[in-house]
Order: structure tokens, then sequence, then C-alpha cells
């Protein structure tokens, strides 16, 4: 049995302090920042010569009012641009990858990750004060044999259709993202049921009655078939138990002819059955 790899550490991660600092540069622009930081040297340079003149008796100040004022400017100038350039290039960096790690290249959609992690803050919050929460699970019929006729470009752009179609249905509370392969998976927080199955059902009339594509050897015909779990009332449950119930609907409608949406088993409740295509 192969070894298995030791998982790298994260590297240490930036304070909250440190956070707000690099995003405010990044807010008020480097050379703006960088000018901030010099006339506020200069005036930490002034304020102490005029302490050190007093103290020491020493009577006006001067000259060594414009010398205390002016000499920090050419000290903090150059050096404060480069470092407060480093820092906000740092921090688009940050955030470019913070936003590629929750993001799926290809459909611009959510990613597994992200999912995942909203979906459990939201099943927390629903069971927490009793709202209704569902999740569906969808499948791309037929995905493989669209790949072996037309090519994976084409499979490609089926993707990023069935994603743009189905977000076109989608409330903005929802939360959609690709689950892997040809699945895509969402999350439909304070929704009931009967509210899922609706919504479910008009995805699947969106994307068969428009989600279609022209290749080399003809049109591509785009279908999908859904499964369908919800939370039920005083009944805890966790995050996989509803991914494995949605994903056994699924399994239920590829099985009974697929472009069907199938509702799973609510725990003491009905018996799960399809929501037949119109």
């Amino acid at each position: 049995m192969p070894a298995r790899s030791t998982p790298r550490k994260a590297g240490p991660a930036l304070t909250p302090l440190l956070q707000y600092c690099s995003r405010a540069v990044v807010r008020l622009g480097v050379w703006r920042t960088t000018l901030l930081f010099s006339a506020c040297i200069s005036l930490m340079s002034l304020g102490l010569t005029w302490l050190y003149i007093r103290l020491g008796g020493y009577g006006e100040m001067g000259e060594a009012f414009y010398i205390s004022l002016l000499v920090p400017l050419p000290m903090t100038l150059l050096p404060g641009g480069m470092i407060f350039a480093l820092v906000a290039a740092l921090e688009q960096a940050r955030h470019t990858a913070h936003t590629l790690s929750m993001t799926d290249v290809l459909t611009g959609l959510h990613n597994r990750r992200h999912f995942m992690q909203t979906a459990q803050r939201e099943l927390d919050l629903a069971q927490r004060h009793g709202l209704p929460l569902a999740l569906l699970i969808l499948d791309i019929d037929h995905f493989k044999h669209v790949n072996d006729q037309h090519g994976h470009d084409v499979g490609d752009q089926v993707l990023v259709e069935v994603g743009r179609r189905c977000t076109q249905v989608l409330r903005a509370t929802d939360l959609l993202a690709r689950w892997g392969g040809e699945e895509f998976v969402v999350l439909l927080p304070n929704t009931g049921y009967e509210q899922a199955h609706q919504l479910a059902e008009r995805m699947r009339e969106t994307v068969a009655y428009s989600a279609q594509l022209y290749a080399a050897q003809g049109a591509v015909k785009v279908t999908i078939s859904i499964g369908v779990a919800g939370t039920v009332a005083q009944q805890p449950t966790t995050l996989d138990a509803l991914v494995q119930q949605a994903d056994r609907a699924l399994y239920d409608a590829k099985r009974a002819g697929r472009n069907q949406v199938w509702l799973a088993k609510p725990l003491g409740s009905f018996t799960p059955g399809p929501l037949a295509p119109r």
C-alpha cells in the first residue's frame, strides 16, 4: 500500500491588525499611504525636537523647526513607497489566492470546498432557529457521451452553460457550486420541501429547453437529473446525511430514465418519488 503523504502545514495567518493595515493600504492607494506616513513621521520628528528643546531649556527652535520637519521626508518617501507598494501587491495576491481557492476555474462557480464551509454554517443556523433548508444535487445526463462524440471542449462548454442556466433560476440567497465532474450542488436556505421541488423542476426545465450548444457534429441536447433532500423540523441532521440523501435521490432519478427530479425520503416521512417532467 503506498504511503500517505504528510499534509503540509499552513503558514501563519495574518493577525487582525496586520490584515486591517494591509487592506487600508489597498483602499487608500500606495502614494496616499506613503504621503500620509511621511507626514506623520515629520510631525513626530517636529514634536520630539520641540520637546527636547523645551526640556533642555534651549529657548526658541529656530532652524531646528525646518530641519526636524523636512529631513524625514526624503528618508521616508522612497523607502515608504517601496514598502507600501510591496504590502499592496501582497494583499492583492492574498485576495486573489483566496478567491481562486473558493472558485471553480472552468465555470466560475463556487467550488466544493467553499460550498461545504458555507453549507455547514447555514445548516447550523437553520437547526438553531428551526428554519427549513434544502439541498439539491444535479447531474448532466449522458455527459460521457457528449465528451466522446463532440470532444472535451464541447463538454466544457456544456458545463459552463448548465451552470449559467441554473444561476438564472436561483435566488440571491441560494448557493450553487460545482460538486465535481458533471455534478453540481445547490443549497437552498430557508426553503421547505415543496418550494425546493418547484425550484428544482424550474432548473430542470430551463436546462432542458434552452441549454443547447452547436458543435461540428450538430446540436448538443442537454438535460439534467436532480435529487432533492431537506431538513425536517425538530429532527437534527448533518450535512453529510443531507448530501447522501440527495445523492441517493439523484441515483433514483437516473435509474428511472433521467431528466427528472426525485425527492429523497425525509426521516420519518414519505417515500421517495419523482417529480415527473412536464
